[in-house]
């Protein structure tokens, strides 16, 4: 228990000294902090160390200069405080890997957009977008025969249909890319 006072008082005097910012980012301050110490307890603990929560906020540093470093960091832009470096590292990463699963995802879906687009004028009976007769299966794709159902739903309406989708997946794509790089 006494642990977790020793928790309560720091993050008790990192608030005080956290004033100077808005009342929602001081929260997400110190949650963000209070996370990171029981993250490092947690460690601790798992590795067979005697949880020692005081070491771990010394390394945190006096609560007056992590203070100053978060709050110079959200109202200037200054770096993060030494420590956080490392988490900031592993936020790009995972934003760089999602970056390049997305492009690969978007322009997938947008290439075989174009494909079927591009095959339906070439091959029209067996292209197409079909329909059960109960209208509970839809048929999207390439068949070696014309599909077995009553008759095709959009004829050559796909080709402008399937094209302007892929501009449509296309455009979405880039604005996403354009976002997460931003955040990378």
């Amino acid at each position: 228990m006494e642990q977790h006072d020793v928790i309560h008082q720091y993050l008790k005097q990192l608030e005080r000294y956290l004033a100077r910012l808005d009342k929602t980012e001081a929260q997400e301050v110190l949650k963000e902090i209070e996370s990171h110490i029981f993250d490092a307890l947690e460690q601790q603990q798992h590795s067979g160390q005697v949880v020692d929560a005081k070491a771990i906020l010394q390394g945190f540093g006096e609560p007056r200069q992590l203070a100053l470093a978060y709050v110079a960091h959200i109202t200037n832009g200054a770096p993060l405080p030494a420590g956080f470096k490392a988490i900031q590292k592993v936020k790009q990463g995972v934003t760089a890997t999602l970056y390049y699963a997305m492009a690969a995802f978007g322009f997938s879906i947008a290439f075989a957009l174009f494909f079927t687009a591009g095959a339906k004028v070439i091959m029209p009976d067996s292209v197409g977008t079909w329909s059960a007769g109960d209208g509970y299966s839809l048929a999207v794709g390439f068949f070696a025969a014309p599909y077995p159902a009553d008759q095709e739903l959009l004829g050559v309406w796909f080709i402008p249909i399937a094209t302007f989708s892929a501009l449509l997946v296309i455009t979405l794509t880039r604005k996403v890319l354009r976002v997460l790089k931003d955040n990378m």
